[in-house]
Formats: structure tokens, sequence, C-alpha cells
């Protein structure tokens, strides 16, 4: 079982990924119950667009999934307000 430390939200443009938030392990969050409740945005797959990744305590990438504009805006609010 591998320590979830980070999840990024970003935009992929050109296959370049733009960072918009982050949110750390920490008190504050429960960064795998997170993961675990955000759903993935099923419309279309092979579409550029948001994204949702999972990162290990190594900083590896081990999930990712795609996400709605809706979503991005809920994770990202809600990380802004863990931070305050």
């Amino acid at each position: 079982m591998f320590n979830q430390s980070k999840l990024l939200v970003w935009y992929e443009v050109s296959s370049q990924k733009v960072i918009l938030g982050e949110a750390l392990s920490s008190g504050a969050y429960d960064i795998a119950s997170l993961w675990r409740h955000v759903p993935t945005d099923q419309e279309d797959k092979s579409h550029l667009g948001y994204r949702l990744s999972l990162f290990d305590a190594d900083g590896r990438e081990v999930a990712a999934k795609p996400i709605s504009v809706g979503l991005v805006d809920e994770i990202l609010s809600g990380m802004t307000k863990a931070r305050a």
C-alpha cells in the first residue's frame, strides 16, 4: 500500500500540463477519500481537458482521471478554504 501525498488539478493542452492547484496530505485533507469521491467525467474520454492526478509520497503519479469543469471549481475552492 502506498502513502498518497498529493492531488493535482490540471488542464491538458497539446500534451502539456497546466497546473491549476494542488492538495497536499495533511490533517485538513484526507487525500484518498477525496480521490475516491470525485466522479470521473464519462462524457468524452478522448478530448483534452481537466484532470485530477493522485501522487504517492515519492512524487510518482499513480492515477489520473478526467473531471468536469464544475468539479474543478469545487475542488479548487475546497483547497483554498483548507489553506486559510
